[in-house]
């Protein structure tokens, strides 16, 4: 079985866990009651169980032990895995962005955000420090996308609308693409960035990149990573980019090239509605 099965088996795998833990969510209703807690700012995470995903800018925030000491933080490798996490009990709240709790609101899986973090990150597509040419190839790229309003298109159609109805547009069919393949690493269970719908890779970011290969005449090769593994595949030259929902953060352009900015995501608390 090849890694990109492997990890399509597990997208599907994940989703289908999700399914049943919001079934049994919605099913069981003669669990013991759970205390009510009312979540309004970081500090009230205190003595709590947080879910997080692993590597991402929460995890780093929230296992800081300078500035929290007693928050039980709960790693989770996927957006599936944390919504299970909360639906199940496992923990008493998440963190995570806001267009993604959205994505997952309108699946109506019964949860609630209690407050925003403060501030936001823009997002970025991530590239080795010494592939420059490669960057501003996607920069141009985005100018572009930007300037004839795409990107605001595709940002409607992703993040601002109903992920149920949204589709990937049809796209120009180009058979001549000859570029060398370009690897792109992305999330494979990531809404509305990245995630597989009816066995096929759709999102925001994988509409970018299908968009970019176009515009570079190379044909585009996706592989799905956790988010904790998706910078070091490219700092190890596994994929030439890495178009992930990545947040630009000082640490992380230290150790990675950012392209412009795409969009701009906030970050919030949320827990199942009680």
């Amino acid at each position: 079985m090849t890694r990109k099965n492997i990890h399509h088996l597990k997208s599907l795998l994940s989703s289908l866990f999700l399914a049943a833990f919001a079934l049994l969510a919605a099913c069981n209703n003669n669990s013991e009651p759970v205390e009510e807690v009312s979540f309004t700012n970081l500090e009230s995470l205190e003595g709590h169980s947080v879910a997080v995903i692993a590597g991402s800018t929460s995890d780093l925030l929230l296992g800081d032990t300078n500035n929290f000491t007693n928050i039980k933080l709960f790693r989770c490798s996927t957006s599936a895995q944390l919504v299970a996490a909360l639906l199940d009990d496992s923990v008493e709240c998440a963190i995570t962005d806001t267009v993604v709790f959205n994505s997952l609101c309108m699946q109506s899986l019964g949860l609630t955000s209690n407050f925003n973090l403060p501030g936001g990150f823009d997002v970025a597509a991530a590239f080795k420090h010494d592939d420059k040419k490669l960057c501003n190839q996607f920069n141009d790229f985005l100018v572009q996308i930007k300037s004839d309003g795409t990107l605001d298109e595709m940002i409607q159609r992703w993040c601002n609308g109903p992920l149920d109805t949204a589709a990937m547009p049809v796209l120009p069919e180009l058979p001549q693409l000859k570029g060398h393949p370009l690897e792109v690493a992305t999330l494979s269970d990531n809404p509305p960035f990245s995630f597989y719908c009816n066995n096929n890779l759709t999102g925001f970011e994988v509409e970018m990149m299908l968009r970019f290969g176009i515009f570079a005449n190379r044909p585009i090769h996706f592989s799905g990573y956790n988010f904790d593994e998706v910078m070091s595949i490219v700092l190890n030259g596994k994929a030439d980019m890495a178009a992930a929902n990545i947040f630009i953060t000082p640490d992380r352009s230290d150790r990675l090239l950012f392209s412009h900015p795409y969009y701009f995501c906030k970050t919030c608390c949320i827990s199942k509605t009680r």
